[in-house]
């Protein structure tokens, strides 16, 4: 499982980490199919638009890479 880094870090992650951050969006966006797992969860307390901006915030730093 991939945890979500802080928005300031996604610049120094490598390439796999990076993409392994978009997945672990992607999951959490499709609501990893009803599971719940304690490591994530704190996700759903906060706004989904802010969990939006956040995954818009990986979707640029890849497109800035390339």
């Amino acid at each position: 499982m991939m945890r979500l880094r802080h928005e300031q870090l996604l610049s120094d992650l490598p390439q796999q980490q990076l993409l392994g951050q978009h997945r672990e969006c992607c999951a959490l966006r499709g609501n990893r199919c009803g599971k719940n797992h304690a490591t994530v969860n704190y996700v759903f307390s906060f706004s989904p638009y802010k969990f939006y901006m956040y995954h818009m915030i990986v979707i640029n730093e890849m497109k800035r890479r390339g």
